[in-house]
């Protein structure tokens, strides 16, 4: 399973500072290296980490040669992509993250070889996300969800689902433009009949990056 499985991890490095409430980029990066070397030392999972402010992590150069066969890193700054949907989503972080998750299907040779993609927001790392999918055939679904409805950090779809789980029109029923991801990503697996809900994960306390809170559970 887990070879046909890849992780998309999102990252920004570089905010402005009335984006988000973690705006300090040491801070940010360390939190990001932390997390990303633990899929990678503790998981067999493809990692592919989306940067999306134009940083290269150039710390994990030894992680690239010895993970070669199941890591990337894709590097873009948004600002300099004439996205279609760039503008419209201004408002919308999640919006603005749904657009790397194509920039990384787009240039990534891991994702496109794959079944079944997860996308989780790139400062978490989930100790028992091995375990749970361990005894789960993901061909069998067509997308999975964390277990809280009202979160997002981890959104998970078939292939052949990308399209429309990943679609970069935040659109709900009615054709209503929603600038909240959640509630687009809800109405998105209400589509679906085989939709894989995920149990609570604990994790090691880990600072959000748009408000003050940590979560120890996604």
């Amino acid at each position: 399973m887990n070879k046909e499985l890849s992780i998309i991890l999102t990252t920004t490095v570089n905010v402005t500072p009335y984006s988000a409430f973690q705006v300090n980029k040491l801070e940010r990066i360390n939190t990001y290296l932390k997390s990303i070397t633990s899929w990678l030392n503790k998981t067999n999972f493809n990692i592919v980490v989306i940067e999306n402010s134009g940083y290269e992590f150039v710390e994990l150069h030894k992680e690239k040669i010895l993970y070669k066969d199941r890591f990337e890193i894709i590097t873009y700054n948004e600002k300099d992509i004439n996205y279609e949907h760039f503008q419209m989503h201004l408002n919308s972080k999640g919006g603005l993250e749904i657009n790397s998750i194509h920039y990384a299907y787009n240039i990534s040779t891991i994702v496109k070889n794959s079944v079944f993609i997860i996308k989780i927001t790139g400062r978490f790392f989930i100790p028992d996300l091995t375990n749970y999918l361990n005894n789960i055939n993901l061909e069998e679904y067509d997308c999975l969800r964390q277990n809280f409805k009202n979160r997002c950090e981890i959104v998970g779809s078939h292939i052949k689902n990308f399209n429309i789980i990943f679609n970069k029109n935040l659109f709900i029923k009615n054709g209503i433009y929603d600038y909240h991801v959640e509630n687009v990503y809800d109405y998105r697996y209400s589509l679906f009949k085989n939709v894989l809900i995920c149990p609570i994960f604990n994790i090691e306390p880990t600072q959000r990056g748009g408000l003050d809170e940590k979560y120890t559970q996604l």
